[in-house]
């Protein structure tokens, strides 16, 4: 790609960064606060998930009373990625969520990826079948999405739930890194009482 081409496609995604916005509400399907960064070629969507429904989900899935709390005891949201690109400016996205950022209280956090997950399960003996289940339930941590591509998952944060929190995403339009910020994203309370 010559320098002149290269310039060009630069301006053309600084441009497009130009419309970026976030929008906040509630989830139509979950019921449930989402904030969504959205530009010219892709959305992102986090939907806030009550501790409740993830607990539910993984012991669903076989786990277990402790392994269930340790995964509860995160900020949980399911993610939603999808290139919007049109066919006539078709962009290809590239993302790797170990890249993102969670801004909480002056320190910086990453987002926790299937892979750093596995040697906790391991460790704690969790079985096969539930350590699938667990990674097909995740954000993947890469991904290439092609204009009408889209996925979803969970995002695990390591914050206290009801905490807010900035999350700062990184991700690649046609090979240029690109970045934008979330601002003010809020983990569901956790009302769980447990048995006595």
């Amino acid at each position: 790609m010559s320098i002149r081409s290269r310039m060009a496609l630069c301006l053309l995604l600084w441009i497009s960064s130009l419309h970026a916005e976030v929008i906040t509400g509630t989830d139509e399907m979950a019921s449930l606060p989402f904030w969504e960064w959205r530009n010219d070629y892709m959305t992102l969507r986090l939907v806030q998930r009550l501790p409740d429904q993830t607990r539910a989900y993984f012991a669903g899935r076989g786990f277990q009373g402790a392994d269930v709390e340790t995964i509860a005891g995160h900020c949980v949201f399911q993610t939603v990625y999808t290139n919007i690109s049109a066919a006539s400016h078709k962009r290809v996205i590239e993302h790797d969520i170990r890249d993102w950022r969670v801004h909480y209280q002056g320190k910086t956090l990453s987002i926790m990826p299937r892979e750093d997950w596995q040697p906790v399960w391991r460790s704690k003996g969790v079985a096969q079948a539930q350590i699938v289940a667990f990674e097909w339930s995740l954000l993947p941590t890469t991904q290439r999405f092609e204009a009408g591509d889209y996925n979803w998952g969970m995002t695990f944060v390591k914050v206290p739930h009801g905490a807010s929190f900035d999350l700062e995403l990184h991700w690649k339009v046609d090979g240029e890194p690109q970045t934008a910020r979330i601002k003010n994203v809020t983990c569901a309370k956790d009302v769980y009482i447990p048995p006595q």
